[in-house]
């Protein structure tokens, strides 16, 4: 059905469906975890309790560690971690200096001398170096999304930082579909509709210059190579759709795919060399590798319905599916050929892996209602990140 649907309109690009089991896979549900503590008492400086709460903020936002404000117990010894420090306002600019204390030894962990042209700056910076000294991950601070907003006015697109400060609305119309940062985080691709005609857009996220190009007949999400010079495109012309190369400079295209039925663009790989998409060859969707230099096609679903595959920074790739009405997260290792089944409790729509490809955000429905959830891969930990309904397509980049 979802097929069916999106030939006729291309909405319903990511709605989870049914597969059957697959041979060799793991499944792996929702277990305790002990999340790691990090104390941030208040910061000395004349701003202290705001670069201190924007830093627990995002601390938190990590899901895989908590921060406190209470300083550690004398006396107490056990696993978490103290930051300690001053913020200094110097020729227009803040300068953080503190340590990062091992509280079970008292082992200084780093010790940090961090400059930034803002408080929001500072602090992502801060707290990113924080997460890479207690943990296997990068931290994603200092990233940014992108939504629509779906209204009776019509469709609103925004952008807003990790934190969820720094909201911006930056198009209007009546329909926007798809929103796609670049590799690099400095534009953004998405479609529009204006009641007769599909428009790709490209905006320049620094100044705001607008490329606008008309595309004959629907269109599905666009997806970057790594140059930024080229997108692939999912068309459909003539009865059949396909996925197409398309140059920026040349505005000409060139067909990737072809066949009936529907073959639908899902993922580039961070390398640019494979193209993860879904088609429905046999029947039903399912989820193919194209190596993008020698146009070979491998299946690596089997059965069933599955759809929105997204490569991962480390090469993995996940995509979705639906076991006995329950939601499934696939995570596929395309070097060992290995597969985890991960059983979610909660619907998963559109989902957008963050740059490091840590965690994931998505469209979904909990037991706290519907709007944008955040999951990270690693503990499975979820949170409600923003409670609203009508929000579709999120899409996570990097920040400049």
């Amino acid at each position: 059905m979802i097929f069916r649907l999106f030939f006729l309109l291309f909405l319903l690009l990511s709605k989870p469906l049914n597969a059957q089991t697959e041979p060799s896979t793991i499944v792996v549900t929702p277990q305790a975890y002990t999340k790691t503590v990090i104390r941030i008492p208040p910061l000395e400086g004349d701003i202290r309790d705001e670069i201190t709460n924007a830093i627990r903020n995002l601390i938190n936002l990590h899901l895989f560690c908590v921060a406190l404000a209470e300083p550690p117990l004398p006396g107490l010894k056990s696993k978490e971690y103290y930051l300690k420090g001053k913020v200094e306002t110097k020729e227009g600019k803040y300068q953080f200096l503190g340590e990062l204390i091992d509280t079970f030894d008292g082992r200084l962990i780093r010790g940090y001398k961090i400059e930034s042209s803002s408080v929001d700056k500072l602090a992502g910076t801060i707290t990113d170096q924080i997460i890479k000294a207690v943990s296997p991950y990068q931290g994603v601070s200092v990233t940014r999304l992108t939504f629509v907003k779906r209204e009776s006015t019509g469709d609103h697109l925004y952008i807003m930082d990790f934190s969820k400060k720094n909201l911006k609305k930056i198009r209007s119309s009546e329909l926007i579909l798809f929103p796609k940062f670049s590799p690099s985080g400095k534009k953004l691709a998405y479609l529009t509709f204006d009641g007769r005609d599909y428009y790709l857009e490209i905006l320049t996220l620094a100044t705001y210059d607008l490329k606008k190009i008309k595309i004959a007949g629907l269109s599905s999400a666009p997806l970057w190579l790594p140059n930024e010079r080229e997108l692939l495109l999912t068309l459909g012309r003539e009865g059949e759709i396909n996925i197409y190369l398309f140059s920026l400079e040349r505005e000409e295209l060139k067909a990737i795919t072809s066949g009936r039925g529907v073959n639908q663009g899902g993922s580039v790989s961070p390398d640019g060399k494979w193209l993860a998409f879904v088609g429905d060859k046999s029947g039903k969707p399912q989820i193919y590798l194209l190596d993008l230099d020698t146009k070979k096609v491998n299946r690596i679903s089997e059965g069933g319905y599955n759809t929105s595959p997204r490569f991962l920074a480390r090469g993995d790739l996940i995509y979705l599916s639906q076991r006995g009405g329950k939601n499934e997260l696939i995570l596929y290792s395309p070097q060992r050929g290995e597969k985890k089944r991960f059983s979610l409790p909660y619907s998963l729509n559109d989902p957008a892996p963050s740059p490091t490809g840590d965690y994931l955000i998505f469209e979904g429905k909990g037991k706290t209602g519907k709007g944008l959830y955040l999951l990270h891969l690693d503990s499975l930990i979820v949170h409600h990140y923003l409670p609203f309904g009508s929000v579709h397509y999120p899409d996570w980049g990097r920040s400049n």
